[in-house]
């Protein structure tokens, strides 16, 4: 490497150690040491400023430094630089949160250096393994001091995680007698023991030690056998070839030695013992060590995002007359760009607390707000709210009964809240410190900290939570374990999303700046009290919400070809998220700026207005969603059906169950649609045949079993839940649906691989739990079938009842038209699209918007009635959805 000078420091529970390191030559040597003494109790600032002290004292012997590797004791966020220290003896605890890499880049000025932390045992192991050359051995490395720290290595490299080690990956949480390790294994259980046996209060463990008396004998006897009984079951289940110890109570390894091999002769495999004299410089030079290895991995390429679909403009963009992938919702209110604006906002500020959805990137988020707020002059202190979280392996466990092992697609809704992932007792350590101008506790879940603060709340839109969950940049709350895709996918659903819906509900009253963070290196905003009153303007306006386009194994070219903005190089364009609202976003244009938060603030700001009627049966969930499946030049989708009401809600926690119909929107001539039984059905013939097909990958003979029927234009099948089906090729089909969209139990799925080579989940079990097998033969075509009824007919225009079955709770309307009609809500939430024509404007009390043919718009139930005009030479279509009048205010029954 180019570096030729670096510093190594060991922060002690009493001192600091920091030496000027030559990393050019193969066994590192150290130049230079000094060394002060540190009150590990004192405030978070006055420890920074010691630490700092040291650094700048070496700085300025050389000319440059740009590695500093730093040993420092957990837990800690060694990757981040952040503190983690709590109930390990009170020692460095009131750093607690504190992002301390940054902390010490501004007390330094090391701002165009690299700081890289590790936890001083690891560093000791890296520099005892250097000194003893261990590299082909299995090494477990003690340093017995302050605190009980420990490290494993195989052949040369830290071992973090394996089944031989603890899960925390070190030995000083682990339970022992009335305690854990830590408590047995450290300077302060030597000076409490001996002042119990002797009632003499000793200065240091050195002074014991020295004191040559029978009970120092009997203390480090005691200590020697405790540590040999602990040791005892984990080393037999490493089955290490050394062990190496280090730290000042080693130095008296004379007084306990015999005491600990005693304990230890169990052991089937016998470890070699080395007493290490020169722990401080291993710690030194492992951090040194660490710190060349890590500066090695900077050139690496960071992936964010995993599509090639494109990021939403950040700015105003001109619009071409057609379907817009980009629909905003315009404001007088201004939308800001820039981290700039945000710390001219909140510089006199003494408290911030950023909180935000899942999968922002919140060190990049960070790392652009302290340039600039730093730009004003500002000295601030960071704490990440994520030191708060309760241990992985506990939240595995509190959440393992609602995600249904591994499962790829199904689990249940955890009805738990976003503060169950977080250690109230570590809350209360986050200790804002008052000598630096401002303080910013960050991170998912920062208000939970109970801190007063200015509140910074940043959203993200669900797809780009996909695309970076699928490049590896995100994790899951309260891990960071990539799991596979489909894993990740679930937790989200069924875990993260339900917490931090609830949570963002909770905040919205409270939030005085709302950002997006889509792009990962920028940032738009608005005042929170401006982004209220938006959302107010638009319960009471028609609006578009942000669609979103995913390729599938099945899919077609339909909109590839008609939707203007879509990348072309896609495989192709299986669906369209016209409106799921889980999964959408509004997207506010101010100030030529735009700003996108999810659909469900609107349901937060008033599920009222929205929802109107069908609020008291819905509360804050919206029950109709619109999407495209394209199947044009595509596949057949597979045969499939959707769960029961009372299915879904016992198996999966939703309130109501995923009721389909097929909108042909456009089709070719010989285009179909599966849809029911033949008459003739047998259900043991039919879960054979299935089963048959699955396990020898033969074709199944689908029309045996599967009603055929032909597709047309503007026809509407209805597939309650029960319904076997499947859309076929050279359909554009809109569904139009209930809001539940992942309940798909697939029986037959042509054969075929996903887009990544895999076979797609079969649920054929699932599927027979609840297929409906009367809804066969002439039932299908009665009562599966909509035939159109005419409502009313006027010059020019004609409304009608597209009606849909019983199970359904919402129905469809479809008006066609020229010129201008007025349509009244009648206190419903209207979901509409225009299916024929080019363009129509939709004209209420408040506001007036132009929607192209095939996109989907929203007119909440406050806007009483509102006028569609349409100039063109054709006649126009539009159909409107809206929940049944006889499903408000009641409960949707249990079948």
């Amino acid at each position: 490497m180019k570096t030729k000078t670096g510093i190594g420091i060991d922060i002690g529970g009493s001192h600091i150690t920091a030496a000027i390191i030559d990393f050019s030559a193969a066994q590192l040597i150290t130049l230079h040491s000094i060394r002060k003494e540190i009150n590990a109790s004192d405030t978070a600032f006055r420890i920074v400023d010691t630490i700092a002290t040291c650094i700048k004292e070496l700085v300025a012997m050389v000319s440059a430094i740009e590695l500093v590797g730093i040993a420092f004791p957990g837990p800690f966020d060694y990757k981040k630089g952040v503190s983690a220290i709590a109930n390990v003896g009170g020692k460095y605890q009131q750093t607690f949160g504190l992002h301390l890499a940054q902390a010490l880049k501004d007390a330094c000025g090391l701002n165009h250096s690299s700081l890289y932390f590790l936890n001083d045992a690891h560093s000791f192991a890296l520099g005892a393994d250097q000194l003893y050359q261990l590299k082909k051995q299995r090494a477990v490395f003690l340093t017995l001091g302050t605190g009980f720290g420990s490290a494993f290595m195989v052949n040369g490299s830290i071992l973090n995680k394996d089944l031989s080690i603890p899960l925390s990956g070190a030995y000083y949480d682990q339970p022992f007698m009335h305690s854990i390790a830590d408590d047995y294994f450290s300077s302060r259980w030597i000076l409490n023991r001996y002042q119990q046996l002797s009632g003499i209060t000793a200065s240091s463990v050195k002074e014991i030690a020295a004191s040559g008396t029978a009970i120092a004998q009997t203390v480090f006897e005691e200590i020697g056998s405790n540590l040999g009984s602990f040791l005892l079951p984990w080393l037999a289940k490493f089955e290490g070839d050394v062990l190496v110890i280090g730290g000042n109570i080693s130095l008296a390894n004379n007084l306990f030695h015999p005491y600990l091999v005693k304990q230890l002769t169990l052991l089937k495999k016998q470890v070699n013992i080395i007493y290490c004299k020169d722990t401080e410089e291993c710690i030194l030079t492992g951090a040194a060590i660490h710190s060349i290895q890590e500066y090695a991995k900077i050139n690496t390429v960071e992936i964010i995002r995993k599509t090639k679909q494109p990021l939403l403009p950040a700015t105003h963009f001109a619009r071409e007359k057609g379907y817009s992938i980009y629909p905003t919702f315009l404001t007088e209110k201004p939308v800001y760009t820039g981290y700039d604006g945000i710390a001219e906002k909140i510089q006199h500020e003494k408290v911030i607390l950023i909180d935000g959805y899942g999968g922002v990137l919140w060190e990049k988020l960070r790392v652009h707000l302290h340039h600039s707020l730093s730009d004003k002059g500002k000295t601030v202190f960071w704490y990440d709210i994520n030191t708060c979280l309760k241990p992985a392996h506990t939240i595995e466990m509190m959440i393992a009964g609602y995600l249904n092992g591994d499962d790829p697609v199904f689990g249940k809704k955890y009805t738990g809240t976003l503060s169950d992932f977080y250690d109230t007792e570590k809350l209360a350590l986050l200790r804002p410190d008052p000598e630096r101008d401002i303080c910013i506790i960050y991170g998912t879940g920062a208000a939970l900290s109970g801190i007063k603060g200015q509140l910074i709340y940043v959203d993200l839109p669900k797809n780009e939570i996909q695309y970076r969950m699928r490049a590896g940049s995100i994790y899951n709350m309260g891990t960071e374990v990539l799991f596979p895709n489909e894993q990740m996918y679930k937790r989200f659903y069924f875990v993260d999303w339900p917490i931090l819906n609830k949570h963002k509900d909770q905040l919205l009253p409270d939030i005085d700046i709302i950002a997006d963070h889509q792009h990962a290196d920028a940032i738009n905003w608005m005042s929170g009290s401006d982004f209220r009153e938006v959302l107010q303007d638009m319960l009471q306006c028609p609006f578009r919400t942000r669609p979103w386009f995913e390729a599938g194994v099945w899919g077609g070219n339909w909109m590839k070809k008609r939707i203007k903005g879509l990348n072309a190089d896609e495989v192709n364009y299986a669906w369209s998220f016209e409106l799921i609202t889980p999964e959408n976003g509004i997207v506010i244009e101010g100030n030529k700026h735009l700003l996108e938060v999810s659909f469900d603030f609107l349901l937060y700001a008033g599920h009222q207005q929205l929802l109107g009627n069908a609020a008291p049966v819905f509360g804050k969930e919206f029950p109709i969603r619109f999407d495209f499946l394209d199947t044009y030049e595509g596949g057949n989708l597979s045969i499939q059906c959707h769960p029961r009401t009372r299915y879904i809600q016992e198996h999966f926690g939703e309130s109501f169950t995923q009721d389909e119909t097929y909108y042909i929107l456009d089709c070719e001539p010989d285009a179909t649609v599966y849809l029911g039984f033949q008459e003739d059905i047998q259900q043991e013939d039919f879960k054979n045949a299935l089963l048959k097909a699955q396990l020898y990958k033969t074709a199944l003979p689908v029309e045996k079993y599967i009603q055929q029927h032909k597709a047309h234009q503007h026809d509407l099948f209805l597939i309650p839940n029960g319904t076997v089906h499947a859309s076929g090729k050279k359909n554009l089909v809109l569904e139009i649906s209930s809001t539940p969209y992942i309940f798909t139990f697939k029986m037959y799925d042509w054969l075929r691989l996903d887009l990544n080579g895999k076979p797609r989940p079969i649920n054929i079990e699932h599927a027979f739990q609840n297929l409906y097998f009367d809804r066969k033969g002439d039932y299908v075509t009665e009562n599966l079938l909509s035939k159109p009824l005419l409502i009313s007919e006027w010059p020019g225009g004609k409304q009608f009842k597209l009606p849909t079955h019983e199970q359904h709770f919402y129905t469809v309307d479809r008006y066609e038209f020229k010129g201008n009609i007025a349509i009244d809500t009648l206190g419903q939430c209207h979901i509409c699209m225009l299916v024929a024509g080019d363009c129509i404007e939709v004209i209420s009390e408040k506001h007036c918007e132009t929607f192209y043919y095939a996109e989907t718009f929203v007119i909440p139930a406050a806007v009483k009635n509102y006028q569609l005009q349409y100039s063109g030479n054709e006649t126009a279509y539009v159909v409107i959805a809206y929940v049944k009048e006889t499903y408000c205010n009641k409960q949707i029954p249990l079948v």
